[in-house]
């Protein structure tokens, strides 16, 4: 029998092959999806696992646990790091910007992925004894410092894959910030694994394991500035011996160490007008710019005076122990309620000298109790505080707030490579951006001076150049402060010797200051270098400037087959507040400079701004 016409034909079924690849091509990435998602979460959940199983491992002394939380942890890594890195989520690196975020996590993946892998061996065989009881274990110690070498090739290759992380694409803001912090522990790692772990007998020997080593910490108050930074006016000695810990000072130095500030008659590391021949008290011996003197010369003083006689000399100011708050978390001590990395200043160096006006000592006594703190913290022995602790500091030291002075060369050398030697730093074929002062009359103003620096450079045809620095100071005490008393405590008047460091081989150093100041007059620093000075004094809420002036010989910014190369040191005073700093380059013949990084071109130069607040240089190079 025939269709009837207005019949459809019967609908042709799809093939099974057809049926296979459809049910394929939704299977399939629901599949990918669902392994995906579980593979991330349970690679997570092993991660915090071991976390928190060698936490408790540590704690607990259980080498045992220590060791499954390493396996644990590089299980959970290597899980991630499969699913992270699968075929389709490489492909979907290269959508654009979403998949910035795709590869930003890759490189994070694989960074961690590596450090994980590579402390498995280690901790295989750590011990959980390493430190207990307010002492370190020095034959665990040194076995640890054996292996840790280990990890240098795994820290590199893990700071290549943070160094391709990016801010573009969705997070972009907290990819990068991720990155910077973990860039800092990946740095502290390599510095320890590379550095100082090769160094063991000396660690050992740091630490006690053949005699007594004693280190003082001089808290800096940038209340009443130094040149190297705030006035010593507390510290404490960390002593060790065979890995035991103890802290026979912690103090006041004008009560607990001496009876007001005696003049100590040493042999001074710095020349004049650093040092004087009578000598001079404690917390004034440290006054040159260069902590390797300063240092050196707060040791003679204290070991021509007192006991115990101190091994090194380590400088930390109020911007390192609010670091030190902010990476180990708020401080609760009686009198000054809870200090935090925010008020910590305030309260500390600037609202306490007048809440305990009437006794000063009731101040003194609560500055005693944060040193205790602060160090039990350091003392405690937990990895976690002592690993943020140290990134704290690290990212302190170029800016001066941690300074480091060892009698040992070995020791010395490790805080020169770290930039913690507190160095004033300067080498040849360089200008300088370097000014310091030096509290003259006991005032607690300086926390509030104001300081912008503006250096104008004429660079000339023949690679020569004219330095004209404008230094503008404003003392912006408060209203509250004594106005007319010029010396003490609670004046309200800033008084100030200006110390600036004449670049290498430049030559004709001039000082131009405001009426009343000192003679300008020029001082070898006893490192090599030359030094140009003044002093006078500031009234409350008024401003000064004072310019420094020089001339830097011909060919110094010449470059082979033309243009120019100029090249600056900044070298900054540790401070409560940092400086603005303006550098305007000009080009006597014209240049252009479009290329140079972090420049600005102009007409007949560049220009750069910022702040004088770590130690750094910069490179202007034109054509």
């Amino acid at each position: 029998m025939s269709q009837a016409a207005n019949e459809q034909p019967p609908a042709q079924q799809p093939s099974t092959g057809v049926r296979i690849v459809k049910i394929l091509a939704i299977a399939l990435p629901l599949l990918f999806v669902a392994w995906f998602a579980i593979s991330m979460i349970f690679g997570a959940f092993q991660l915090a696992g071991a976390a928190s199983l060698f936490k408790s491992g540590y704690s607990g002394k259980d080498a045992a646990a220590i060791k499954q939380a390493g396996a644990q942890a590089a299980a959970g890594m290597a899980r991630i790091d499969t699913a992270i890195s699968s075929p389709p989520m490489r492909i979907a690196a290269f959508i654009p910007w979403v998949g910035a975020a795709v590869g930003n996590t890759q490189h994070f993946v694989s960074a961690g992925n590596e450090v994980v892998q590579a402390s498995v061996p280690i901790t295989e065989s750590f011990d959980p004894n390493i430190y207990s009881n307010g002492a370190v274990n020095l034959v665990a110690l040194d076995a640890l410092l054996k292996q840790v070498p280990e990890l240098n090739t795994a820290l590199a290759t893990a700071n290549e894959e943070l160094a391709n992380v990016t801010s573009f694409g969705p997070l972009g803001g907290l990819f990068a910030n991720a990155r910077d912090e973990a860039q800092a522990y990946i740095g502290l790692g390599e510095f320890a694994t590379g550095r100082v772990a090769p160094q063991r007998q000396l660690i050992l020997d740091a630490l006690g394991a053949n005699g007594p080593q004693n280190y003082m910490i001089a808290f800096e108050n940038p209340a009443q500035l130094r040149a190297p930074g705030g006035a010593p006016l507390s510290a404490a000695i960390v002593a060790f011996d065979q890995g035991k810990m103890t802290i026979p000072f912690n103090g006041y130095i004008a009560g607990d160490a001496f009876k007001g500030h005696p003049i100590i008659q040493y042999n001074p590391a710095s020349p004049p007008p650093w040092s004087e021949p009578g000598g001079l008290g404690f917390v004034n011996s440290g006054a040159h710019p260069d902590w390797r003197l300063a240092g050196e010369d707060l040791i003679r003083s204290w070991n021509t005076a007192k006991e115990p006689k101190v091994d090194a000399m380590i400088g930390l100011d109020t911007r390192a122990i609010e670091a030190l708050i902010r990476a180990t978390g708020p401080i609760e001590v009686e009198g000054y309620g809870t200090l935090t990395a925010d008020n910590f200043a305030q309260k500390v160096v600037t609202d306490a000298y007048l809440d305990f006006q009437s006794d000063q000592r009731v101040r003194q006594s609560l500055n005693d109790k944060v040193a205790e703190v602060m160090i039990g913290r350091l003392m405690s022995g937990d990895l976690q505080t002592l690993a943020s602790a140290a990134v704290a500091l690290a990212a302190e030291a170029p800016g001066r707030h941690l300074q480091m002075r060892f009698q040992v060369p070995g020791l010395q050398q490790i805080a020169v490579d770290a930039e913690a030697a507190g160095e004033v730093y300067q080498t040849p074929d360089h200008d300088t951006v370097g000014f310091f002062s030096r509290n003259r009359n006991m005032s607690k103003v300086d926390v509030y001076s104001e300081r912008e620096m503006i250096s104008n450079v004429t660079v000339n045809a023949d690679g020569s150049a004219n330095v004209e620095q404008v230094l503008t100071v404003k003392n912006n005490a408060p209203a509250d402060l004594d106005t007319n008393e010029k010396i003490g405590y609670t004046t309200a008047w800033s008084a100030n010797e200006w110390f600036f460091y004449l670049p290498l081989g430049a030559t004709d150093p001039k000082i131009a200051a405001p009426e009343g100041y000192k003679k300008p007059s020029t001082h070898p620093d006893g490192l090599g270098r030359i030094v140009a000075t003044t002093e006078g004094m500031i009234a409350p809420q008024a401003t000064d400037q004072i310019t420094f002036s020089y001339t830097i010989p011909a060919g110094t910014f010449s470059k082979d087959g033309g243009g120019y190369s100029y090249r600056t040191q900044l070298n900054p005073q540790p401070m409560q507040q940092s400086v603005a700093l303006t550098l305007n380059v000009a080009f006597a013949d014209g240049a252009n400079c479009t290329s140079s990084p972090d420049w600005q071109a102009t007409g007949d130069g560049a220009v750069w701004t910022g702040e004088q607040s770590i130690r750094r240089t910069l490179n202007l190079e034109c054509s």
